[in-house]
């Protein structure tokens, strides 16, 4: 999603007990998956501003997961680009109707925190703001008790009929907590699957501190997951490559320096290439080099408004490889992200799932993740991948 690196206090990072919260609950120890559900809906490319199995829908360019709050059980963005948990409420000062909240006056076991606030914004100008508190959180049948949310009341965004919030699964160990005020260590202390934390959470209650997204999209694609504790073999092909992360950030990221296009292998010119995988940003957005090596074998592609599109009738497209670590990543689907505009003469046009980036580093989003199968572990500061099974 538009690089929302915000303040969603993580489902990989979010535990924060304060004096009046109760004792957290503690679940036995299992592995689960969420499933994602997907649906046909997508949304031009805009990224997010940085100020069990869990079914993962694909609604609007995202990946929907459920997760309850204290007994309220809501859709929610997973985005590995954010670090927190935010979610509309009923204290929102416009219309609700129709639309997914969280009704805090329904539920007996929220608290809000005495003068904290939160405040996000996305790149494409979408955000919210709000109270922060405290309440049960479970997923996947396994609960935090005391974790930490904001509860939005209003914002440049408005509530929506699919989706409530979103979760944050950025690197729980370096995660910050910019979007509250005052700022305090609230992301640091707090985190749902963060095993190199000292409270209860999530982590000690997988068999592995790990999940992974299996997100296959298209026409006759195996069900949307998000898996925690365990890797599924039946989803990836051949062996899962160990890519080591880079230090110093809260993002799943990791150096690429490298590509290939038809078979023929590039280093990038940019020094210390860099990308990372983000599951709440649509497309693939790379360096302009790439961008125009790959369209360059694509017929009638040209850019338009800085978007590299092409005829919707196109059905061929060149190989495409890209470096993640040592390991060379396929991209092979959602190439063709849908129409962009029709010419006078009817011809149809669409936009290209890969895109060009001005950013120093590249953003691996769910065009990248729907040939990918990808293992996050936070605690070994590594991400594993592996060809998907469609």
């Amino acid at each position: 999603m538009p690089r929302i690196r915000p303040l969603l206090v993580t489902l990989l990072g979010l535990l924060y007990s304060a004096a009046a919260v109760a004792t957290e609950e503690q679940p036995q120890a299992r592995s689960f998956s969420l499933p994602a559900t997907r649906t046909s809906e997508r949304y031009p490319a805009g990224k997010r501003s940085v100020t069990g199995t869990a079914a993962a829908p694909h609604t609007s360019g995202h990946i929907l997961v459920d997760i309850t709050i204290g007994s309220q059980t809501l859709p929610v963005v997973f985005d590995t680009g954010s670090s927190i948990l935010w979610v509309w409420s009923n204290f929102y000062n416009g219309s609700l109707a129709g639309d997914l909240y969280y009704n805090i006056s329904a539920s007996t076991t929220w608290a809000q925190l005495p003068g904290l606030t939160f405040n996000i914004s996305y790149f494409d100008g979408s955000g919210s703001s709000g109270i922060v508190g405290t309440d049960k959180v479970t997923i996947g049948g396994l609960t935090v008790t005391g974790a930490t949310l904001g509860a939005a009341n209003s914002g440049p965004s408005t509530p929506s009929t699919y989706k409530a919030g979103l979760i944050g699964m950025e690197r729980g160990s370096m995660s910050g907590n910019r979007h509250f005020a005052p700022a305090t260590n609230i992301s640091n202390t707090s985190t749902i699957l963060n095993s190199q934390k000292t409270r209860p959470n999530i982590a000690s209650s997988l068999p592995s501190p790990i999940f992974a997204a299996y997100l296959p999209m298209g026409s006759g694609a195996a069900q949307s997951s998000i898996d925690f504790g365990y890797i599924d073999s039946s989803k990836y092909t051949g062996t899962l490559s160990t890519v080591p992360l880079m230090s110093g950030t809260a993002r799943w990221q990791f150096t690429s320096t490298s590509y290939s296009v038809n078979g023929v292998h590039h280093n990038v010119s940019i020094t210390s290439g860099k990308a990372l995988i983000d599951t709440g940003t649509a497309l693939l957005a790379v360096y302009p080099e790439i961008a125009s090596a790959f369209y360059a074998g694509v017929t009638g592609a040209y850019q338009d408004a800085g978007r590299w599109v092409f005829p919707c009738s196109t059905t061929t497209f060149p190989s495409l490889t890209l470096g993640v670590g040592g390991v060379q990543a396929p991209v092979v689907r959602e190439l063709n992200w849908g129409l962009w505009s029709t010419l006078a003469n009817g011809t149809k046009i669409c936009e290209g799932g890969i895109q060009a980036t001005s950013d120093t580093y590249m953003t691996f989003g769910q065009v990248f993740l729907a040939s990918n199968y990808v293992v996050f572990n936070d605690a070994a500061s590594t991400i594993q991948i592996a060809n998907i099974v469609f």
